[in-house]
């Protein structure tokens, strides 16, 4: 799955409050059952396994991105979430650089496959700095979502 095929605008934080990255996973997660897509019952687990992954190796890939991901039996489709912070966070990111773009990515148990290969979208389409670089300057979600679809044409 690509990245702006399974992304919601309702998903998009462009301006994430979170100083840290655990509060960060808490924000994201918020909005993710405010919008219906994480059961309220499921967060507290869907979150421990975020939290498991997060603690085992950190997400942080590297040139301001994160991609705080796990697979679980607490969700039945894919969840996609996008937060930006200008500022950064401290992600004990592999580089020490602080996340500006963190993605979260929480799939079915049953679709590992999906997991990965959705995984190595994220990781590529972000791999561009200057694509990096303009989402950070973009002021709607649909704006990012309109770049998003491009720049994975």
């Amino acid at each position: 799955m690509l990245l702006a095929d399974g992304l919601k605008k309702n998903n998009i934080i462009l301006k994430a409050k979170s100083k840290d990255r655990w509060a960060l996973i808490d924000e994201m997660l918020d909005i993710a059952v405010k919008n219906k897509d994480i059961h309220p019952d499921k967060r507290k687990s869907v979150k421990k396994s975020l939290v498991e992954r997060e603690k085992s190796m950190s997400t942080g890939i590297g040139n301001s991105v994160a991609i705080p991901h796990c697979t679980t039996e607490d969700v039945s489709e894919v969840v996609i979430m996008l937060a930006m912070n200008s500022d950064g966070i401290d992600f004990d990111a592999v580089d020490n650089a602080p996340v500006r773009i963190a993605i979260l990515l929480i799939v079915p148990k049953s679709r590992f496959a999906q997991h990965i290969k959705t995984l190595a979208s994220i990781a590529k389409v972000m791999s561009d700095g200057s694509f990096r670089e303009e989402l950070l300057k973009l002021k709607t979600a649909s704006a990012v979502l309109k770049a998003l679809k491009e720049q994975q044409q």
